[in-house]
């Protein structure tokens, strides 16, 4: 009889995990677990750090705190390159704990473009209306190459960009000739903070009422995704073949082809954040460099994901529940639960290769969280405003062997 209820049991487990093959076995947590080697730590800005970005080169970062400025910083050295709207030295506490300079402005959004061309969009407010712009600049040689003025009302919602083009409220703008394209009403809500997804392609999705619009300015059409929802902010992957969300049809993580917006599979079987959860416990998403896998986040449990074809590569559990997550494009997976553990795991061995307990943030949502491209395993986070970790040596050397040994085979 228990044979005969095997096969049964093997299929609903299946199921239940919501993957197409097995992940490999996780190791019980048996003695201490190496400690994460902090290699840097460092207060840039009066107030923490509320914004951080790297390179794809891993060769620079980007930082920056709303009321008190923005940075260029090498990697090598973490010396600073550049720095925009500097409080430093001049910034005052206001009654709320939060900090102000008489520049009057305040850093809304930054990342890069490319590997030499990064933007920061900034909040500028003299006493009459409130105006954004948008500053494209290049690292070598430093020198602004576009500046616009994206939006003059209150609304403050981020912009987005690409390698042409800024998105941002009711326009799409050519950075490279400052050509605009207008964007039908219906794609944007002026009265909410709505994060467009600017595609590889130049197309723009937004979320307006808790649909999904998908608007092409450039050839002026527009059309309804009825079968999906954004999940942890991001839609198309930066491949631009892909797309992951939360599927309307069940409320489960799903991957898309992309553009032709074909099914390709669940990354999850748990429901969606629809169901009433708190935000704080929504699916977290997290995406490696070279866009070849994966990782979300959701409860106690994160699963990383190949994408080319489409396999399970390892499901791990976190003491607390998952709060951010970060993947490298060379097998590293870091997770940061609301317990306070930063964990990185090893993908291709399902080793646990390195923690940092007792790390606790105010906010998850200001927590940072990224692995600098090309380093091994170095890792950037905003845990007492900068502090910088790397896995320990044993475990990267493991890390090397197993690599080299698959490669072999």
């Amino acid at each position: 009889m228990y044979r005969s209820l095997t096969p049964f049991l093997c299929l609903l487990s299946a199921l239940l995990a919501g993957c197409l093959s097995a992940p490999p076995n996780v190791e019980a947590e048996s003695g201490p677990i190496p400690e994460l080697t902090k290699v840097h730590s460092t207060s840039l800005f009066s107030g923490g750090i509320g914004f951080l970005a790297l390179s794809e080169d891993g060769s620079t970062f980007i930082a920056g705190n709303e009321y008190s400025g923005v940075g260029l910083y090498r990697t090598s050295d973490y010396a600073p390159l550049e720095r925009h709207y500097d409080c430093e030295g001049e910034a005052l506490t206001t009654p709320d704990g939060a900090y102000s300079c008489n520049k009057r402005a305040n850093i809304c959004d930054l990342g890069y473009i490319d590997a030499n061309t990064w933007y920061f969009t900034n909040r500028e407010n003299g006493g009459g209306p409130t105006i954004i712009r948008v500053y494209v600049r290049t690292i070598h040689p430093p020198r602004e190459t576009f500046v616009s003025t994206v939006n003059e009302i209150t609304n403050e919602a981020t912009a987005s960009v690409n390698k042409n083009y800024i998105a941002y409220n009711n326009e799409l703008i050519d950075w490279h000739t400052g050509k605009r394209y207008p964007v039908k009403t219906p794609a944007f809500d002026p009265y909410s903070w709505i994060v467009p997804t600017l595609t590889p392609d130049n197309r723009i999705i937004t979320y307006p009422n808790g649909k999904t619009v998908i608007f092409d300015p450039l050839n002026d059409t527009m059309e309804f995704w009825k079968e999906a929802i954004p999940l942890d902010g991001t839609i198309v992957m930066p491949d631009n073949r892909h797309a992951i969300g939360i599927s309307t049809a069940n409320y489960k993580c799903t991957l898309w082809s992309w553009p032709e917006r074909k099914k390709i599979g669940h990354c999850s079987e748990r429901l969606g954040w629809t169901f009433g959860r708190y935000s704080e416990y929504r699916e977290r998403l997290a995406l490696s460099s070279d866009g070849k896998f994966f990782a979300v986040g959701f409860d106690h449990t994160v699963r990383v994901y190949r994408i080319e074809p489409f396999k399970l590569e390892l499901e791990v559990t976190t003491p607390g529940p998952v709060g951010k997550l970060a993947l490298s494009d060379d097998g590293w997976l870091a997770t940061y639960d609301r317990e306070g553990f930063l964990r990185v795991w090893n993908v291709a061995t399902g080793k646990l290769a390195g923690q940092q307990r007792n790390i606790s943030s105010h906010d998850i949502y200001s927590f940072k969280l990224m692995f600098q491209p090309g380093s091994g395993g170095r890792l950037f986070t905003t845990y007492n405003s900068m502090t910088v970790f790397e896995i320990p040596k044993q475990s990267a050397q493991q890390k090397t062997k197993s690599t080299s040994k698959t490669q072999k085979e």
